[in-house]
């Protein structure tokens, strides 16, 4: 395939894949498994401990070995690490199983999107990356009817194979995944060496730039936010809610409804991005990022507190279209202020930054669940939000004055 079409037919498959596997896990780790708020979080805190401590390392690897070599890799961890938890319903295998996922998605993060934009250009890239969003807003509404067909059936079975389905893609990229303008360096420095120059020099580009440092910091807030939520929103709906009995449907069926729906809704939401959003220009970017988070942050406080199982359904779907843009344009200005030799390091920093702030909040937030209940943790998740609206705005007024 040429770059243009494996990066946007794999956007396809991982939106298929992951949200084939990501709607039924929620509901398996509380039905099946039976774990609670804090258990919840803790499985979060295991995935996000792996993506911290290897985030960077796997970045310098894709910089100094491969980009493509690197995507495969964390294609394969993530099938191999979705087949076992979905095959143990147990706190203590889903957590660590969640703790290798992270290690495979590091492989991914960064990696993909720099060699995106060594093969076709950092311009073209911006625009490619949201195609890719939009379709894999596509790919998830296909995944999510298949989540609740399989399990109706029985509710792992969408995990467990949507990790072998992951794997396969990993392989079937290996032959269809192009590589052919990344050049590794021939140094004479040793590998390892020649890692931690790249490493070296990565921080130096981070720390010189200061809309880089900020977009770092947005990372940290955005982490600790997305912990409280991701990780306690199921819980809230099947928890504080009794569900509609209409022909004894399932509760993964109804969760599927809800990120099918928001799946259709992130299309035209990334498509709006697209024709309205100058991915060339800071202040545009910074602008709609700031927005967008304030939509979220709201739309978050809304769904804590939310007095009926349809309005907090209703967040749910508006959720996902508001939050699938940020990661593009995140990326869009982070390619814009690096170059090719340390692209993967720096977008794996960010990478890192996130899932410090869900390591950092996860764990509160769960003892707040526990303690007080799942909507003050919720809420408490909201409010992290906050410090990202002022760095996205403080972000461009830098770049303008840079």
């Amino acid at each position: 395939m040429t770059a243009r079409n494996h990066y946007l037919v794999t956007g396809f498959v991982w939106g298929a894949l992951f949200a084939m596997m990501t709607t039924a896990f929620m509901v398996y780790q509380v039905e099946m498994a039976g774990l609670g708020p804090l258990q919840l979080v803790l499985v979060g805190t295991a995935l996000e401990l792996g993506a911290f401590l290897f985030e960077i390392p796997t970045g310098v690897v894709a910089d100094a070995w491969s980009r493509k070599g690197s995507v495969v890799v964390g294609f394969l961890i993530i099938g191999v690490a979705f087949v076992i938890s979905g095959l143990n319903p147990r706190f203590e295998i889903i957590a660590l199983s969640s703790f290798g996922w992270g290690i495979g998605w590091t492989f991914i993060s960064g990696a993909k999107e720099a060699w995106l934009a060594d093969e076709v250009g950092v311009e073209v890239s911006a625009g490619l990356m949201l195609k890719g969003a939009r379709l894999g807003s596509m790919g998830s509404f296909v995944g999510i009817v298949l989540a609740v067909v399989i399990g109706s059936v029985q509710i792992n079975y969408p995990v467990v194979l949507s990790g072998v389905l992951f794997a396969l893609w990993g392989v079937i990229s290996v032959i269809l995944m192009p590589e052919t303008n990344f050049q590794p360096s021939n140094s004479a420095q040793g590998r390892g060496q020649q890692m931690a120059t790249i490493f070296a020099a990565g921080v130096r580009t981070v720390r010189g730039n200061r809309v880089l440092l900020m977009l770092l910091a947005v990372g940290v807030v955005f982490g600790a936010f997305s912990e409280g939520y991701d990780r306690l929103s199921s819980a809230h709906v099947l928890r504080s809610f009794d569900f509609p009995e209409w022909w004894d449907l399932q509760p993964v069926v109804w969760f599927g409804a809800v990120a099918a729906l928001g799946s259709l809704l992130g299309i035209g939401a990334v498509g709006l991005v697209e024709r309205h959003v100058d991915t060339g220009k800071a202040a545009e970017i910074g602008a709609t990022l700031s927005v967008v988070t304030g939509g979220v942050m709201t739309a978050t406080l809304l769904f804590a507190w939310s007095f009926d199982f349809w309005l907090a359904m209703l967040v749910m779907v508006l959720m996902q279209p508001l939050r699938l843009v940020v990661g593009p344009l995140e990326t869009a200005w982070i390619n814009k202020n690096v170059g090719s030799d340390v692209r993967a390091t720096v977008i794996s920093m960010h990478g890192q930054s996130d899932a410090f702030g869900q390591i950092a909040g996860g764990p509160g937030v769960g003892l707040i669940g526990r303690a007080l209940g799942i909507p003050i943790a919720i809420t408490v998740s909201a409010f992290m939000l906050a410090p990202a609206i002022f760095l996205y705005r403080r972000s461009v007024r830098v770049a303008k004055a840079d």
